[in-house]
């Protein structure tokens, strides 16, 4: 008897680790900002999330757009498209949110504090704050 309650709580554990794991990568896929004006692309790296730009809807003349605002002087001719703008999220079971990570905002080359959080609907919210979490901005962005 004792051998079967062991294997039934190893299932067990094993069946809620995996549903875990299944609801983290939720996020995972290609999302579209509700500017229209921006593509990114989640992947899970090891056990964090980043976001890369995957489309860039600018209005340069044929140019790719450069990375012009970034405080690092060397970075600035660089393109956006393959940036990562989304760095180190964490996923939060307990809260099911994906936190603790950064957001790059290269329309004003500002490095954000971030925390995404999937709506029922199957949007996402991507919260941006400072460090004193005092300055907020929440943007919302469908699956493409």
């Amino acid at each position: 008897m004792k051998r079967y309650i062991l294997i039934f709580s190893i299932v067990c554990s094993s069946f809620c680790l995996a549903v875990q794991s299944g609801d983290s990568d939720q996020i995972v896929g290609v999302w579209k900002s509700s500017a229209d004006d921006l593509m990114i692309k989640i992947d899970k790296v090891g056990d964090q999330f980043q976001g890369r730009i995957v489309w860039l809807n600018s209005l340069s003349s044929g140019q790719p757009a450069l990375d012009e605002k970034n405080p690092e002087e060397r970075l600035q001719k660089m393109p956006l498209k393959g940036n990562k703008i989304i760095r180190e999220l964490s996923f939060d079971a307990s809260n099911s949110v994906w936190d603790n990570g950064t957001y790059y905002n290269y329309k004003e080359g500002k490095l954000y504090n971030c925390r995404v959080i999937m709506q029922s609907n199957g949007q996402i919210n991507i919260i941006k704050y400072d460090k004193n979490r005092q300055d907020s901005s929440i943007e919302t962005w469908n699956r493409q």
